[in-house]
């Protein structure tokens, strides 16, 4: 039986060798891979050729723009200065304490309950970036943060390391200060800035980090800010009564994290749909926070 089994199945496949040998022999072709192709039309209707296309590289549908408010849902607290104006037993009060020193680390709009510096963005950059905000000029203007008062300025600073942006720490005090960051993804920087430097020390972030990074003054240790190295365009930070705008996203669906410093990630996939060469408005009821999310 074993034997009946080898030759049946060695004589089946020299007939089929054979079938194949003779189906060559005889012109025969075999069916191709389809190959996906469109026909562009010229303005008047005439075929001007076929090109292949690849869903991979499809051209994105268009560009838009996204607005919204992030706002407070319940009672804001009343937070105290940092420092006091007139305070004569804080460091280096002939300078710090001149006027008070806000306590930033939640700012809300009374007559709108906006919540100030809250920062929007896209967790990564996507795949299409309107040409017109990915420009890699190497002559990008620097982020500048400065300190004045013994606070720094902008308290929330977006740089961009896709365009290789230089970052400019200045003071405008009349008494030295430090600046050390504290990134993830990034190498620390902890360096004195001297008294009145207006010329400012030149550094660069290398990589983006996932969310702001915090930034403070070992001297004084009541100032602290936040930097925010980012590798695309697509954030925002918001205005004192919680409102922003981000131009220029491409069109289709998105997934955007929201962050403040007393409620790290209020969301991490706040989704909209950006239709293209419109304005879409954030549903509010999905922007909105309830006063238990921050930690003060």
């Amino acid at each position: 039986m074993l034997m009946c089994n080898r030759f049946s199945f060695r004589t089946r496949t020299l007939w089929s060798l054979s079938l194949l040998g003779a189906l060559v022999l005889s012109g025969c072709k075999f069916p191709s891979p389809p190959v996906v192709s469109v026909t562009i039309k010229s303005a008047g209707g005439e075929d001007e050729g076929t090109a292949d296309v690849d869903a991979e590289e499809s051209e994105v549908a268009g560009y838009g723009n996204l607005t919204g408010q992030i706002t407070l849902n319940g009672t804001a607290p009343t937070l105290m200065p940092l420092v006091n104006a007139g305070d004569a037993g804080v460091k280096d009060a002939s300078v710090c304490s001149i006027e008070a020193v806000p306590n930033e680390a939640l700012e809300v709009d009374p007559a709108t309950k906006g919540i100030g510096n809250v920062v929007i963005y896209l967790a990564k950059a996507p795949k299409h970036i309107n040409p017109d905000l990915a420009s890699s000029d190497t002559d990008v203007n620097p982020a500048v943060f400065d300190q004045k008062g013994c606070k720094f300025f902008p308290h929330i600073l977006p740089v961009r390391v896709d365009l290789d942006q230089p970052l400019v720490i200045k003071s405008d005090d009349a008494i030295a200060h430090n600046t050390h960051t504290y990134p993830q993804r990034n190498s620390q920087f902890n360096q004195a800035v001297k008294a009145n430097d207006r010329e400012g020390i030149t550094v660069k972030y290398s990589r983006a980090e996932s969310e702001p990074i915090r930034v403070t003054c070992d001297y004084h240790s009541w100032m602290k800010a936040y930097h925010f190295p980012i590798d695309h365009p697509y954030f925002a930070i918001t205005n004192p009564d919680g409102t922003f705008t981000i131009e220029g996203l491409p069109a289709g669906k998105h997934e955007f994290k929201v962050w403040q410093e007393s409620g790290g990630l209020l969301d991490r996939k706040l989704e909209v749909t950006i239709s293209p060469d419109e304005t879409t408005s954030v549903d509010p009821a999905k922007t909105t926070y309830s006063a238990d999310k921050f930690k003060l």
